[in-house]
């Protein structure tokens, strides 16, 4: 074997660098390219700076090029000693131009930030005009650099970012993982962050993790080795908590600091501009964030370190925002959805419902007059493009438009309100005249109460489930929040696709209809009998469970139509002294009985209390008689109920329907409109 270890471990490093070709080449070509002086490659610790740079570091060395290799870490600390190391090592302190050729490589260049103004203003003009510098840092180049005409002339920015999953996948299956669904979950949990895969795959190695599984995710160990790698040594507590608000939330302002942690303004302002400076911090344009990984292992490690540490900053964050959405309605009430959402992705069962990586990515904007053709060729997809015309002309104000930064339109949203439509509206929308039939079944509508008809759509890839998908979630946040909100129905064409997120959501399948020859799902949910607040109270509990084991809150189990109203009280009636049968009726789940209250007692003294309001109404005493002796205080038989009232068989019996029929009216009355309180029971009993 001929040749030294150093090209044993350049092949083995090339062999490990995977996915990094488009970045390869703009730096091979900077290396060819006098008219570049310096190349700065920045990005997050451990995503693959120093192996990149190797790379090039080797084919300038093949090339026959000098190269001059620094590591700010192996440096002295100071300013000093960087700039008398850094000359003397280039040959710069006799006043010599040094070799024309020569690549200077410097990695870990956020070490020896401090001297970044005088490298750039008089250390790299000091260099011949063909040499070539090749910076590498976790932050990218200085303000001072990038404003400077001579930088953007000479100077080439390379941010160096996380595999795409297909380079990622590789990455993991050289490191030795062969199982596929193991592959897949650290593929997933490691975002493609090629430190975050080393990390997870050496755990896999030493066998920590069963099969199936991936250690980022699994094993609380991995995850603090990864935030090790992170996260700078002497963090204050409270610098420490501001991290694991950025960790669990979506974005951070100072706002968020400022009530999550019971800080001032200043207080908040200080910890706002610490996070700014961490390498791993990214900010937006409506707040700040900081690099998936990080943030992942953030909240993995409180959640594992102390659970309820983790339930009370969730709590805390969750009430920022819920408590800014119920503000007017604003410009930011598209960030506060998509913040709300951003909060479900530690059950899993969501991660496959919402995009939440590209939580943000569409925005929403009102119908416009160049929309009107382009929405219903789009419904053509869900068999109603002449809908969506009726509906255009009807209720404009009830579309949803939603592009992408570029303005192109990716998805609509249909919100129609079935309350305010014509009487004629079945004639124009099948599933809408479908659906109020049902509701009729169900629990008739109330007058006065609102009534939403949504359709969500995604205009390039029908059923997809996504971006479009996510911002139709966030538009439901947004327009149910009405005082006096009632059902709210959806449906769609590709059924199969939406029902995941409806019955994650708790919405109720009411069944499909058929419009020209395709099925239209449908679905509702009363809110009239569950309120907004509740419903979203309700899946805050989905927020903080990883299991996904935790049902989602929906209406009272029994939103019976009339006719099943009816037959459940005949059956009450007759098992009104069996309690064991008394609690399998579909009524134990009804309006009827209020939560926490004993289902079967309640439904007795519900029986009692309208069997008293019907004896105070004119023509029913001799019905009420049959009720209490058949029902109340129970004869043994009809016979011999008839018998002890002194009354023939038939009369018997004819009074008897008459009373049943007039409780049942009653008791359906109090399952619609709620029960009365205790004085609305004495005044009805009066006769008031």
């Amino acid at each position: 074997m001929t040749g030294t270890a150093r090209d044993l471990f350049d092949r083995a490093r090339r062999h490990a660098l995977v996915g990094r070709d488009d970045e390869l080449a703009a730096l091979r070509a900077f290396l060819d390219d006098d008219s570049r002086m310096l190349a700065y490659l920045h990005g997050p610790g451990g995503v693959g700076k120093s192996v990149l740079l190797d790379a090039v570091v080797t084919d300038a060395i093949t090339a026959g090029r000098t190269v001059v290799s620094l590591d700010c870490a192996d440096l002295d600390p100071g300013s000093v000693g960087f700039r008398e190391r850094l000359s003397e090592t280039c040959g710069l302190t006799d006043g010599s131009a040094g070799d024309p050729e020569s690549v200077l490589a410097i990695d870990r260049f956020e070490l020896a930030e401090q001297t970044a103004g005088w490298f750039w203003r008089s250390f790299v003009p000091a260099l011949p005009a063909g040499a070539h510098v090749l910076l590498a840092g976790r932050r990218p180049p200085p303000a001072s650099w990038r404003t400077d005409p001579a930088f953007a002339a000479y100077g080439l920015v390379v941010p160096v970012r996380n595999l795409d999953p297909e380079a990622a996948a590789a990455l993991v299956r050289s490191r030795g993982v062969s199982d596929e669904e193991t592959a897949a979950g650290v593929v997933r949990d490691s975002r493609g962050h090629p430190l975050a895969i080393v990390v997870a795959t050496d755990a896999r190695t030493g066998a920590s993790s069963a099969a199936g599984t991936s250690p980022l995710r699994s094993d609380p160990d991995v995850t603090a080795a990864l935030l090790g790698r992170f996260l700078d040594e002497g963090v204050t507590p409270l610098q420490r908590a501001a991290l694991h608000v950025c960790g669990h939330a979506r974005r951070v302002d100072r706002g968020m600091l400022r009530e999550v942690l019971a800080q001032d303004d200043g207080d908040a302002d200080g910890l706002l501009e610490w996070l700014r400076e961490r390498p791993y911090a990214e900010s937006h344009p409506d707040g700040l964030t900081l690099h998936e990984v990080v943030r992942d292992a953030l909240d993995r490690d409180l959640r594992w370190r102390d659970r309820d540490a983790f339930v009370d900053l969730h709590r805390r964050i969750r009430a920022v925002i819920v408590e800014r959405m119920s503000r007017p309605e604003g410009a930011d009430q598209d960030r506060l959805a998509a913040d709300l959402l951003h909060l479900h992705r530690g059950n899993p069962e969501a991660q496959d419902l919402y995009a939440f990586d590209d939580l943000g990515a569409l925005m929403a904007r009102p119908l416009a007059s160049g929309d009107l053709e382009w929405v219903v060729d789009a419904f053509a997809a869900e068999a109603r493009a002449s809908v969506a015309a009726y509906w255009l002309r009807e209720q404009p104000e009830a579309w949803t438009v939603f592009e992408d930064a570029t303005g192109r339109r990716s998805g609509v949203c249909l919100a129609v309100r079935l309350d305010r439509a014509a009487p004629d509206v079945a004639d124009h929308d099948v599933v809408t005249g479908w659906a109020l039939a049902a509701l009729a079944q169900r629990r008739p509508p109330e007058p006065g109460e609102a009534v939403i008809h949504q359709i969500g759509l995604d205009a390039t890839a029908p059923g997809r489930i996504g971006p479009v998908s996510d911002q139709v979630a966030a538009q439901s946040l947004r327009g149910w929040r009405l005082r006096d909100l009632g059902w709210v129905v959806v449906s769609s064409a590709h059924e199969s696709a939406w029902a995941p997120v409806w019955t994650y959501i708790g919405f109720e399948r009411f069944g499909a209809c058929e419009v020209d020859g395709r099925e239209v799902g449908v679905w509702a949910r009363d809110f009239a009998r569950s309120p907004y607040e509740d419903w979203l109270e309700g899946l805050g509990a989905r927020e903080l469970d990883d299991t996904g084991a935790i049902p989602p809150p929906v209406a009272p189990a029994v939103a019976l139509s009339r006719a099943d109203f009816r037959h459940a009280v005949r059956a009450l009636l007759k098992d009104l002294t069996d309690a064991p049968r008394l609690r399998t009726n579909p009524l134990v789940g009804s309006r009827l009985v209020t939560s926490g209250e004993d289902p079967t007692a309640t439904l007795v003294a519900r029986v009692r209390d309208a069997v008293a309001v019907l004896a105070r109404r004119p023509r029913s005493e001799v019905a009420v008689r049959a009720l209490d002796r058949t029902f109340l205080r129970p004869a043994g038989s009809q016979e011999r109920a008839a018998e002890v009232l002194g009354l023939p068989f038939s009369t018997y019996r004819r009074h008897l329907a008459a009373g049943i029929d007039r409780l049942d009216e009653i008791l359906w009355d109090w399952e619609l409109h709620g029960p009365p309180s205790g004085q609305e029971l004495d005044r009805e009993r009066s006769g008031e």
